[in-house]
């Protein structure tokens, strides 16, 4: 499974972490199971947790599978048309960890510059870092994605 540092914004973390949010939406992603290492922007502005997603949705699959759900498709129309997502992960799981700062990641990781999107860690000084210096906390989300319905696409 490929490591990278995935980028949220606060309020989308939060939704993760406390299991409301069961989709990564994204406007490309790579097809294959990923764990990623969340890096929350301002104001928290630090690692504070690991995501593992899963398998990839195309939205445009999603309007043809859930078609008879006026609800479901105008959601899905609206993630491709106002955000231009054009896909859907599966948020597999979700670890809470101790945080690691911004200050903290450009002090001891040269170069490093907080990610717009994400960034491939496998083989990096920064991964190494990371895995020295987070500690896995208690709180552990699974999600299971036996049968998808349409009231849990694109809500959040």
């Amino acid at each position: 499974m490929k490591k990278m540092l995935l980028s949220f914004r606060p309020d989308v973390y939060e939704r993760i972490r406390t299991g409301v949010k069961i989709f990564e939406h994204r406007r490309n992603f790579p097809d294959e199971p990923i764990m990623a290492y969340m890096y929350v922007s301002s104001p928290i502005k630090a690692i504070t947790g690991i995501v593992y997603l899963g398998k990839r949705h195309c939205l445009s699959d999603w309007l043809e599978e859930f078609k008879e759900d006026s609800n479901a498709t105008i959601r899905i129309k609206d993630y491709m048309e106002t955000y231009n997502y054009r896909y859907a992960m599966e948020i597999c799981k979700f670890q809470e960890t101790s945080r690691i700062s911004l200050d903290d990641l450009r002090k001891n990781v040269p170069g490093f510059v907080a990610p717009q999107m994400y960034v491939y860690l496998d083989g990096t000084d920064l991964l190494k870092y990371i895995e020295y210096n987070l500690e896995i906390k208690d709180l552990l989300v699974v999600h299971s994605f036996e049968n998808i319905n349409c009231c849990q696409v694109c809500v959040n």
